[in-house]
């Protein structure tokens, strides 16, 4: 298994500040843009149909912020690694992550084998 090198630092600190750019500009950019309004004419009565289908885009997009937000926490606390020299390493047992995880996942801060036992023990996800 090959693993993260203190070398390889300004690789990974470029993709962290690219992903950290991106999030920002997904929040920035959504500040309550995407909020339903009430356009509806004076006298006018949405069908349940419609009503329904604004409602299921605003949970949609309100999972998407909120996934946003977190993986923002993630790669600000991946760059903190970084400055501090503890990235790469394993939260949770400390063992060295996998680089093609780190390549895929920059922010991860679990080993596959940890991300693993949380996803076993966490509640299934809420479908939307």
């Amino acid at each position: 298994m090959e693993t993260y090198t203190d070398a390889m630092a300004p690789r990974f600190k470029k993709l962290l500040e690219e992903r950290e750019a991106e999030l920002r500009e997904i929040l920035r950019a959504d500040s309550g843009a995407n909020r339903p309004q009430d356009d509806t004419p004076a006298g006018e009565v949405l069908d349940f149909k419609d009503f329904a289908s604004e409602q299921s885009h605003v949970v949609v997009d309100d999972a998407k912020l909120t996934r946003a937000i977190q993986e923002l926490d993630q790669v600000i606390a991946a760059r903190r690694r970084l400055d501090q020299h503890l990235f790469g390493d394993c939260l949770d047992c400390g063992e060295a992550i996998d680089l093609r995880r780190l390549a895929a996942l920059p922010s991860t801060p679990l080993c596959s084998t940890c991300q693993a036992g949380h996803e076993k023990h966490a509640p299934p996800p809420v479908r939307v």
